[in-house]
């Protein structure tokens, strides 16, 4: 009858200890995170470049970018999250290559859909 009390304690204690490693990881995901919504953010704005050099550089930064931002893992809601952002960056890359070949489609709403994504990835890692 002793163990049922350690046993207990033990059980609470591993709860605990996987919502404090849920939130550890949420933390280590949301801290590279930061770095690369600045960089994908960065690169947004030089594609709007009048060089179709400077908007190709930008194209390939965000490819590293999205690469990137593909092998950061966290909680299943950051992953959602991530996933998002990163279908909604590879939809920025495709137009941006059709702009650059001289068909110019959806940027702007790609443009758009690629800022709410990356608002609402940075509003889950915002405390």
């Amino acid at each position: 009858m002793k163990k049922l009390p350690a046993l207990a304690t033990l059980a609470v204690g591993i709860l605990l200890l996987s919502g404090c490693s849920e939130h550890v990881s949420k933390l280590t995901a949301c801290g590279e995170v930061a770095s690369q919504a600045v960089q994908v953010s960065g690169a947004i704005d030089a594609l709007s470049s009048p060089t179709p050099e400077a908007a190709r550089a930008a194209l390939d930064e965000v490819r590293g970018v999205v690469e990137k931002i593909r092998g950061i893992d966290g909680p299943d809601e950051f992953v959602t999250l991530r996933e998002t952002w990163t279908t909604s960056i590879d939809a920025l890359i495709a137009e941006g290559e059709n702009a650059l070949a001289g068909n110019p489609g959806n940027m702007d709403a790609v443009t758009t859909q690629l800022r709410t994504a990356t608002e609402a990835i940075v509003g889950y890692c915002t405390p």
